[in-house]
């Protein structure tokens, strides 16, 4: 399965979410994702623009459509971006977090996107610290 930047950072996202206390701040960063940083800011707008995402503040100034900083402490999944991905991979919406993260992990194996698989086994290692 091939992903565009939008379903990146979406599912980054959705997966940091699953915590009991969600670190959005410094988990979801382009970096992390694999994302170069104009392409994730874009991808940010794109996600809150569609209604999937919630609460990102963008610093803007010059000429430029694409925002100087994306801050992301404050992110939050909607309710029908959890439902969009969940429907979209195919994720029982009555698992656990735990158990939503593990399927994550396991498919992002498949869909070969060493990226996610890291960013699921790190948030699973944290929930089980109960962090």
């Amino acid at each position: 399965m091939e992903f565009d930047a939008k379903q990146k950072v979406l599912m980054s996202i959705y997966t940091e979410y699953q915590k009991d206390l969600p670190d959005m701040k410094s988990k979801i960063k382009a970096a992390t994702i694999g994302l170069e940083p104009n392409i994730f800011k874009v991808a940010l707008e794109k996600l809150e623009n569609e209604g999937l995402i919630t609460d990102v503040r963008f610093i803007r100034g010059g000429n430029s459509h694409i925002p100087i900083t994306a801050l992301t402490d404050s992110i939050k999944m909607t309710a029908y971006g959890i439902q969009y991905v969940e429907e979209k991979f195919k994720i029982e919406k009555t698992l656990t977090g735990v158990d939503k993260v593990k399927k994550i992990a396991g498919s992002a194996v498949g869909w070969g996107w060493d990226q996610l698989k890291d960013i699921a086994a790190r948030t699973l290692a944290e929930m089980a610290k109960g962090n």
